[in-house]
Formats: structure tokens, C-alpha cells, sequence
């Protein structure tokens, strides 16, 4: 499908609500993308008021002669599509993205694939992180639940565990796997800022509130995370 087909789909209803979703993360995070998307929509636009005067002069071709009515002039048309046009733009560029765009950017970006070069890691947790890496998320979980019951291996499993939630958008599941790892005493503990991500995904009321609670505390403390709380806070 090509991406003109694809936006085409979008402003059609035709795709899925989890469709419309990564297409509107995409509107946020690609700007070759938006612009894309901005085109298409100006060439609806030129393409419907063609239309429209294609039908008006069919119309007059079989009607009789009517007394002539004054039309727009040229100029006000074309500033109204003008006017069409930057507001698509504005939609697009200027319009600030909210912070579940950008904690959905941030999963995309940076958490669908995990690091396999962790040293002195067990060999089934690697196991679990190459599962999660190919997508087989049902092993990957089997392997991460097991392990988070052993004390060793329980903090990366715990960690993973609810990274894997995240990434499959059970965010329920997700958050008690980040509550378990924020009361592990480890240092630099990521465990607020993952929770936060989760809470700026489900967006349930009150979850923008908790999660920037949890942002100002990984600001605070440079926690893991604490670059894009710094910024995602600006959004809150």
C-alpha cells in the first residue's frame, strides 16, 4: 500500500482504531510524514472545489438561463482554500504534541527492541530478551514471570516483565510490574519513569496527574528518564 493510499485510508474511516492511532503518532513524530498528510489534504481541498464547479457547470447546462448572481471573486476563494490549507498546517506543526504522543513516540523509539550485551546476565534472561527482541511475547513473558521469583534475577526480570505489558499495551499489568520494581533498592532506578510512561498510555482520569507526579520525581532526582521529563513536563 502506498503511503498515499495509506492517509487516503485514514481520512476514509477505513482503518482500524489502533490504525488511526499509529497513523496520528506518526503525524507527530515524522515531519516528511506530515507533510505528507498536509499535502494530500490541500489536494482534497483543490479537488473538491473542482469538482463542486464542474457540477455547478453541468447544472447550468441543463437549466434555463437563470438572472446572474454575483459569485465570490476569484481571490476569495482561493484565500479560503489558502485559509483551509494553514489550518491543516498549524494542525500538524504548530499545535504542540501531547504527552501521549510523546510517550508513544519514546516506546516506539526506544524500548521495542532490549539490549543483549548485558554481562554476567543468566542465560535464560537473555533468552527472554531475545524473545521479547523477535516479538514472541508469550515466551518471553514465561521466561520473565519465572525469573522475576528468583532474588538474583528478579530487578532486570520485574523490569523486562513490565516493559513487555507496556510494549503490548496491557498497561494495567504493566504498572504493577513497575510498582514492584520502584521498591527495589537499586541505583538509578527506572521504575517511575516506566511507570509514568504507562500512565501517560492508558490516560484513565487522574493518570496525566500521577504520571507528573512521578516525572517531577525523576526530574528531581536525575532518574533515569529524567531528559524527557524535564521536557514532557512543559506538556502537563
Amino acid at each position: 500500500m502506498s503511503e498515499l493510499d495509506y492517509i487516503d485510508d485514514y481520512f476514509t474511516g477505513v482503518l482500524s482504531s489502533e490504525e488511526r492511532q499509529v497513523f496520528e503518532q506518526r503525524c507527530a513524530a515524522e515531519q516528511t510524514f506530515a507533510r505528507e498528510v498536509a499535502f494530500y489534504l490541500s489536494s482534497r481541498t483543490l479537488l473538491k472545489q473542482q469538482l463542486r464547479e464542474q457540477k455547478q457547470q453541468q447544472f447550468k447546462a441543463i437549466t434555463p438561463a437563470r438572472p446572474k448572481m454575483r459569485r465570490l471573486p476569484a481571490y476569495l476563494t482561493a484565500a479560503a482554500i489558502l485559509a483551509g490549507i494553514l489550518l491543516a498546517s498549524w494542525w500538524l506543526f504548530i499545535k504542540p504534541p501531547s504527552t501521549q504522543q510523546l510517550s508513544a513516540t519514546y516506546i516506539n523509539k526506544h524500548l521495542l527492541q532490549l539490549s543483549v550485551t548485558m554481562q554476567g546476565s543468566p542465560d535464560s534472561l537473555q533468552m527472554g530478551i531475545t524473545a521479547y527482541n523477535n516479538k514472541a511475547y508469550d515466551h518471553a513473558e514465561k521466561i520473565f514471570l519465572s525469573l522475576s521469583t528468583q532474588e538474583a534475577s528478579a530487578p532486570d526480570a520485574v523490569k523486562y516483565l513490565g516493559l513487555l505489558y507496556l510494549v503490548t499495551r496491557k498497561y494495567d499489568s504493566a504498572i504493577v510490574q513497575f510498582d514492584r520494581l520502584i521498591q527495589y533498592p537499586i541505583y538509578a532506578n527506572p521504575g517511575p519513569f516506566y511507570k509514568a510512561l504507562a500512565l501517560l498510555q492508558r490516560a484513565r482520569p487522574g493518570d496525566q496527574q500521577q504520571a507528573g507526579s512521578l516525572l517531577e520525581k525523576v526530574r528531581d532526582n536525575q532518574l533515569p528518564g529524567n531528559q524527557q521529563a524535564i521536557e514532557w513536563l512543559k506538556h502537563i
